[in-house]
């Protein structure tokens, strides 16, 4: 498997699109100029590691997902999902 830099931008833009915001409000928040969150997106440029982390923090998403397009889980569904691991891990523990 390789980075793929076309896929990369097109789940930046689902992402984006996703959280509802504009490329103009999504480059002013990840402090770059529009043409850089454009070319992002259509995969013409891609971004250091930094600015990949806060790609993710802003749009909510995981590296992996922006990354390798692991699938996203909602936020609600992963707390349920630690909360269910938790309980599972006390009624084995009382085994």
């Amino acid at each position: 498997m390789y980075f793929d830099p076309i896929e990369f931008g097109k789940r930046l833009k689902k992402a984006r699109l996703k959280k509802g915001l504009t490329q103009e409000a999504f480059a002013e928040l990840i402090g770059v100029d529009r043409l850089h969150a454009n070319r992002m997106e259509k995969g013409v440029r891609v971004c250091s590691i930094d600015l990949l982390v806060i790609l993710s923090e802003t749009l909510d998403v995981s590296t992996d997902y922006l990354l390798k397009g692991t699938p996203m889980l909602p936020a609600e569904t992963r707390v349920r999902l630690l909360s269910a691991v938790t309980e599972l891990s006390s009624i084995l523990n009382q085994l």
